[in-house]
C-alpha cells in the first residue's frame, strides 16, 4: 500500500510502500532505492537505544565473535599494507574490528556515539573505515553515509557488514528486524544507489552481509 509518509530518508524519493509486519512495528519500503526503514514515530528514545546496546555481550576474546567479523577483517588485510590507518565506526561496547585489525598491524581509531564519543576521529581521513552491524541503526542514513564517505581518503575503503534483504526475504516476518534498534535494512539495489549517488568508484557485495565500497 502506498504511504503518505513524505519521503525516503536516504534518497528523498517517493512513493513509499507501507509494510505490515508481525513485529508490532511498521516499516516503509522505498520504490526508488529499496531502503526498508522503520516508521520514525516508532523509534526508541536515545536512552532506550543505549540500554539495548548495553545488553549486548560483545566480548572481543570470543572466538565466535572473531569468526563473525572475519570476512571483513580478511578483506582489509588482503587489500591494504600493515600500518594503514583505519577507523572502527560504531565500535560499540566491544570494539572487535579495531582489536582484530590492530593484531594485523593496522593503526586503528574508534568512534561510537554512545561508547566512544570523542569526535576527534570524525575530523580525520583514513585509508579505510569499517563498521560491523552498524548501518542498520542509522536514523538518518543519508547523513551518515555522507559522513562515512568523507572519512575515507580518495581511493580508500569503506567496509561494512549488515544483512541484506532480497526478493526472497519475507520482510513481514524477517528476524533481522525484530531487534528494536534495527531501523534500516538495505539491499544490493540500495548499495548500488549509494555507489552512484555518493560517487564511490566501486562496489563489491559478498552475500549475505559483506559490502565494500571504494572511494
Amino acid at each position: 500500500m502506498i504511504s503518505s509518509t513524505s519521503s525516503c530518508p536516504l534518497c528523498q524519493s517517493s512513493p513509499l510502500y507501507s509494510i505490515r509486519t508481525q513485529l508490532k512495528r511498521s516499516f516503509f519500503r522505498c520504490s526508488n532505492c529499496d531502503l526498508v526503514f522503520l516508521n520514525p514515530s516508532e523509534r526508541l528514545s536515545t536512552l532506550e537505544e543505549k540500554a539495548r546496546y548495553e545488553t549486548h555481550e560483545n566480548d572481543v576474546t570470543d572466538t565466535k565473535y572473531q569468526e563473525f567479523v572475519s570476512p571483513l577483517v580478511n578483506w582489509i588485510t588482503g587489500q591494504l599494507p600493515r600500518g594503514s590507518s583505519g577507523l572502527d565506526f560504531g565500535a560499540g561496547t566491544g570494539p572487535i574490528l579495531a582489536t582484530e585489525l590492530e593484531k594485523h598491524g593496522f593503526k586503528m581509531d574508534k568512534y561510537d556515539p554512545f561508547f566512544w564519543p570523542d569526535q576527534a576521529p570524525l575530523g580525520k581521513s583514513y585509508d579505510f573505515v569499517v563498521a560491523s552491524e552498524v548501518v542498520e541503526h542509522f536514523a538518518d542514513p543519508k547523513k551518515e553515509f555522507e559522513l562515512l564517505k568523507r572519512l575515507i581518503k580518495p581511493g580508500g575503503i569503506l567496509g561494512l557488514m549488515t544483512l541484506l534483504h532480497d526478493a526472497k526475504t519475507e520482510i513481514e516476518n524477517w528476524y533481522y528486524l525484530k531487534d528494536p534498534t534495527h531501523i534500516c535494512a538495505y539491499s544490493e539495489k540500495t548499495f548500488e544507489w549509494l555507489r552512484k549517488n555518493l560517487s564511490f568508484t566501486h562496489l563489491s557485495i559478498t552475500l549475505p552481509r559483506l559490502i565494500v565500497l571504494i572511494g
